[in-house]
């Protein structure tokens, strides 16, 4: 500090020096001998666990003898660690009389280091204050020349004049803020909290100064859970009383009680009171600031994508450093294959809020809006003006004209084309957003839901992404069976998106799709598309797993800070995945080309199969299966056949009178259920019938049935009988066909679950199969029951008996209606099934390994592309003198290169085809 020795140093604290090393410490650790690792006492099975696995497979026990027939083996790994765990706690029992008789010894001891650990704390933080005055000094010193400083101290204390409380993750105590003054101009300097690495209580009343780590302490714990309060009593709990540095029992301005203990005398902790809402604002404040200081925008680079996907190092666009025009035209040609994905899905009220929280500050505005943007903006516009509905979002269609066109019949109970505002305890009802198929989160569209979850945030949220981003191609979405038809109608109504939105492939998620028809399954899931890859599309069911912690947090924050907070732990997820994406390529690729082996040998079993069952060709079986299940032509029907619209006009005018039944039945729900099933079952049912009316509205008018013809088709009229007949001929065979493919099913998955042997997890995963088998065969009969009935009568219709269902899953049974004929198309309905999904998984992921490849290249491209942009950045703040900017542009620049590294130690594996 200039001219120092003008300034009284009274009791200020020296810098910390750095000793030798003890006499008792060696300079350099003992170099360590090689040698055998000794066996543990009492251990079953040598290191590494071969003779163990051996011996396993031999059907030998551990003594030698060889294990009982049917008996399980027994884990060797399991009954060693289960005896060391022994050994463990058997010593720890020994250990604690004399562990708690040397906690009694050395209690006056701990509380005496407990004291110099907080005395030593407070000492450092005062000194950073101390050396943040100089600095501040020593820049003023450049610009006024002679100038010589001298500390603003009382005249009786010799002490700084104003002091504030230091909270740290050990300790809480006062410190000091110096303060010098210029002699010769009169300007007086004071460090301010960040530049002594802490942060204020609050910028009204700075009464106290959080050290940074506290900070960064919690912005860890929060994202696992931990409460506010939960923490603000950790610091309570560990806080230490310490005496004041200069040990004369000043006064400060603070919450807790005075700190007039000398130096030499006992200290009783002191008790530190944490004002939870001033800590939580502070927090967030700190949070806020640390979040736009990394921002590279914020740093001065230029060229990088700001767009959608900018989070993404492999979807997002090529950097463009400064010079570099002509780029991304060059490198569109071979970004034009490239299946660029995302997938989107609400997480419900876990991210929700409570609408009695935070009633005071509810206009105040959030801070942060990288994911959230324009398109929740929008959402809170159309919600404030009571537009935030399908009717609206379409245009101020026909909303309730939708076709349906939809071949799944699942109830899913996500898929609403319209939520009305609740009146429930939630304001919010949870998050809508969308992830790329890497993981990283997609700017700007994420928003939330001022309702139940319904079409219109997909609609808003998928037409800003097509615009940011043209070259979007597949969207996967749990309900995107029904949701893609709302999207062709919303593209006929909205002019300015791109022409690529009418191209958009919407598909259904895998797991997802599990649980939808299987002709959905096979229309509409990724799985069975050609040119998805293993793109599974539930990527975003992973976002919202790692935000489960922060949902009971967030519900009863403010609106600010709870949409700030989320923001946060979206840029976390992002942050982290960045720095894992070659590990995650690298993965997936191991992954993809295992899944190619397996699925080539999976082909190969299921056509030998189908051969050897008499399926000459499993190709043309795999063709029937998908036909029988999607086509319009079941098994046994008869191809172009052009009164097929008859039984299809029949079969609406049958479900338009079994639907009015339900509604009027309705009612009668309330006897086992409750009112609300009652409401439910009536609304649900109306929608069906709107639905249906319009189906057959559109088969009266193409074959000319209007404006009376259709009053005539009822029963005793000669076409509607006619039609009626083959209508229920046709679905008994599609029945039959389709029990006696699940049989085959049932029988070959006993086979299976008797030759995997012990209960294992794959046995429980076949056990799991087969009980959905049986209930679907329990179903098909019954619906087979009911045709049967409308074609022969109620009285002729023959049930199978319990024992005659039992019956159909002994392997060699053949269900009563069998003939050569149905035997053969349930044989080629269950080989090509087997046939078909093989070959779907192979197709899948030989397309994805070429995907992955196409990554590994785009993210060379970027790595490259970034650490110039980067570079050219840090050149310039380096000529203008910032460190700090330079140093965050550094620790960029470190995280990129070490991706590249990670990407060159794996090149070889990636290059392999």
């Amino acid at each position: 500090m200039p001219a120092g020795d003008d300034i009284p140093k009274g009791q200020r604290s020296e810098p910390s020096k750095v000793t030798a090393a003890p006499t008792w410490r060696p300079a350099s650790p003992p170099p360590q001998e090689q040698h055998q690792r000794a066996p543990r006492p009492g251990q079953l099975v040598p290191r590494g666990g071969q003779g163990a696995k051996k011996r396993a497979r031999a059907g030998v026990q551990h003594g030698g003898a060889p294990a009982a027939a049917g008996a399980p083996l027994p884990n060797p790994r399991s009954a060693a660690h289960r005896q060391r765990v022994e050994r463990e706690e058997a010593a720890w029992d020994a250990a604690s009389p004399a562990l708690e008789q040397a906690f009694v010894t050395h209690a006056h001891l701990h509380a005496q280091q407990e004291r110099e650990l907080a005395a030593a704390i407070l000492a450092i933080a005062q000194g950073r204050v101390d050396s943040a005055c100089e600095r501040l000094c020593a820049a003023h010193s450049r610009n006024c020349a002679g100038a010589t400083f001298s500390w603003v101290v009382g005249a009786e204390t010799q002490l700084p004049l104003m002091s504030v409380r230091y909270v740290g993750l050990n300790c809480s105590g006062i410190v000091y803020l110096s303060t010098a003054k210029c002699s010769r101009c009169g300007d007086s300097f004071t460090p301010t909290a960040i530049e002594a690495g802490c942060f204020v209580s609050s910028p009204v009343d700075a009464h106290a100064w959080y050290d940074l780590q506290v900070h960064k302490a919690y912005g860890v714990l929060c994202c696992d859970g931990l409460s506010v309060t939960g923490f603000t009593d950790f610091l309570e709990a560990m806080a230490v009383g310490a005496p004041c540095i200069s040990g004369t029992g000043a006064e400060s301005d603070t919450e807790s009680d005075s700190d007039s203990e000398l130096p030499d005398q006992p200290c009783s902790p002191e008790r530190l009171s944490v004002d939870r809402r001033r800590f939580f604002a502070s927090f967030m404040a700190c949070q806020r600031a640390r979040f736009m200081c990394t921002d590279l925008q914020r740093l001065g680079v230029t060229g990088m994508d700001t767009g959608a996907l900018c989070g993404c190092p492999i979807c997002s666009r090529r950097p463009q450093p400064p010079g570099s025009e002509g780029a991304e035209g060059a490198q569109a040609p071979e970004d034009t294959p490239y299946p660029l994905a995302v997938a989107m899905d609400a997480c419900g009220n876990k991210l929700g809020h409570y609408s009695s929280c935070g009633a005071a500050s509810r206009d105040l505005k959030p801070r942060l809006s990288s994911c959230f943007g324009p398109v929740d903006a929008r959402v809170q516009a159309l919600h404030g003006q009571g537009r935030l509905n399908l009717r609206s979002t379409l245009g101020d269609a026909d909303a309730d004209a939708e076709a349906d066109a939809c071949v799944c019949q699942s109830s899913l109970h996500c898929s609403r084309p319209e939520a009305p505002a609740s009146s429930g305890p939630l304001d919010v009802h949870g998050v809508c957003g969308a992830v790329c198929m890497h993981g990283f989160p997609v700017r700007g569209i994420f928003c939330d839901m001022q309702t139940p979850e319904q079409f219109a945030y997909y609609l808003l949220m998928l037409g800003h992404l097509v615009k940011e981003r043209p070259d979007l191609k597949h969207v996967y979405i749990d309900f995107g069976c029904r949701f893609k038809h709302t999207w062709s109608r919303y593209v006929a109504r909205q002019p300015d998106l791109p022409q690529s939105a009418a191209q958009l492939k919407i598909m259904v998620n895998w797991m997802h799709g599990a649980g939808h028809d299987l002709a959905c399954q096979l229309t509409n899931s990724g799985r069975f598309t050609e040119g998805a890859g293993r793109q599974i599309g539930e990527e975003i069911e992973q976002l919202w797993s790692s935000t489960k912690p922060v949902g009971p947090l967030a519900r009863y924050m403010t609106l600010a800070r709870r949409r700030d907070f989320i923001e946060m732990a979206l840029a976390s997820v992002s942050r982290a995945k960045s720095k894992r994406v070659v590990q995650l390529l690298v993965r997936a690729y191991k992954r993809t080309v295992a899944k190619i082996r397996e699925s080539e040998v999976e082909v190969r079993k299921a056509e030998s199969a189908a051969r050897a069952a008499g399926v000459e060709d499993p190709a043309a079986a795999a063709a029937r299966f998908v036909q029988s299940a999607v086509g319009t032509s079941p098994p046994g029907g008869v191809p172009g056949d052009t009164d097929a619209w008859q039984m299809d006009y029949v079969l609406l005018r049958l479900r338009r009178a079994e639907m009015e039944g339900l509604k009027d039945k309705a009612p009668s729900l309330a006897v086992v259920s409750s009112s609300s099933a009652v409401a439910l079952a009536a609304a649900s049912t109306s929608a069906q019938i709107t639905k249906v009316d319009a189906a057959l509205r559109r088969l009266e008018g193409k074959h000319g049935l209007l404006p009376d013809g259709w009053k005539q088709w009822k029963r005793g009229h000669g076409p509607f009988d006619a039609a009626l007949q083959r209508l229920c001929e046709r679905e008994v065979r599609r029945c039959q066909a389709r029990i006696g493919a699940y049989v085959l099913e049932v029988q070959h998955g006993q086979q299976e679950r008797a030759q995997a042997g012990c209960a294992d997890r794959e046995t429980k995963r076949i056990q799991s199969r087969l009980k959905r088998k049986r209930s679907q065969i329990r179903t098909l009969l019954d619906e087979m029951y009911v045709w049967q009935g409308m074609q022969l009568g109620p009285s002729s219709v023959q049930r199978l008996t319990e024992d005659q269902v039992k019956g159909l899953y002994v392997p060699g049974r053949q269900p009563p209606w069998a003939t050569p004929s149905s035997s053969d198309a349930a044989l080629n309905l269950f080989h090509g099934r087997k046939c078909h999904e093989a070959a779907s998984e192979l197709a899948r992921a030989r397309e994805h390994l070429g995907y992955v490849q196409m990554d590994k290249s785009r993210l060379e491209n970027w790595i490259s592309g970034a650490l110039a942009c980067i570079g050219a950045a840090r050149a310039a703040k380096a000529a203008t003198g910032c460190q700090g900017s330079v140093h965050l542009l550094d620790c960029h620049m470190a995280d990129i290169q070490a991706l590249h590294t990670a990407l060159g130690a794996s090149e070889r594996l990636l290059s392999m085809p």
